[in-house]
């Protein structure tokens, strides 16, 4: 149960609504998507560059939105979650045969290793390695089919966002594992 520090009835309020003025708005986010043949990535994968709107309190990052194309309503959002991610801590190798993940990346330092197996994909067998978070803040679409892992690079806990296409299921979920040191998958974390 959350505990509440203090609650206290104001007899004569000094402030009512009609005192606030319109919020000043902020340029919208320029999502700028890259796309696997330009940019070698995996088919179907999609990176979008993060672009933090800031001002002297800090700064407000979109995670995803519809506007610009960058989601379609074909893809709702049902289920999101943020991971706490310990420093060095790995988590690896997994693939959705349903769901994509929507992965955004906006502090710490994190690699992000994809790996097509997919035998009717036209990039079978090519493996990306991102470096995302903090200093390259992005959000991470990856299709089903499509294993991947994500190793926290920094030397502090931190936190990603995921907000998958479909709800997770604790009596069937949808996630394929194999450990992180599988030699059949050709990545090292240590190295």
């Amino acid at each position: 149960m959350i505990k509440i520090t203090r609650s206290f009835k104001v007899n004569a309020p000094e402030v009512t609504l009609s005192d606030f003025i319109q919020d000043v708005s902020f340029p919208a986010s320029k999502t700028v998507t890259e796309t696997p043949q330009s940019e070698g990535l995996i088919e179907g994968v999609r990176v979008t560059p993060l672009r933090p709107a800031s001002d002297s309190r800090g700064a407000l990052s979109e995670l995803l939105t519809m506007r610009d194309g960058q989601i379609e309503e074909s893809e709702p959002v049902v289920h999101v979650y943020q991971v706490i991610a310990k420093a060095d801590s790995r988590r690896a190798w997994v693939y959705h045969r349903m769901q994509f993940d929507r992965l955004a990346f906006t502090n710490g330092y994190f690699r992000v290793v994809l790996y097509d197996l997919r035998p009717d994909s036209s990039t079978f067998g090519l493996m990306n390695v991102l470096l995302v978070g903090i200093e390259q803040p992005v959000s991470l679409r990856i299709p089903p089919l499509v294993v991947h892992g994500v190793h926290n690079v920094g030397s502090e806990d931190a936190t990603f966002t995921n907000m998958p296409t479909k709800v997770w299921d604790p009596a069937g979920p949808d996630k394929m594992r194999l450990p992180e040191k599988d030699p059949r998958i050709p990545f090292n974390f240590d190295a």
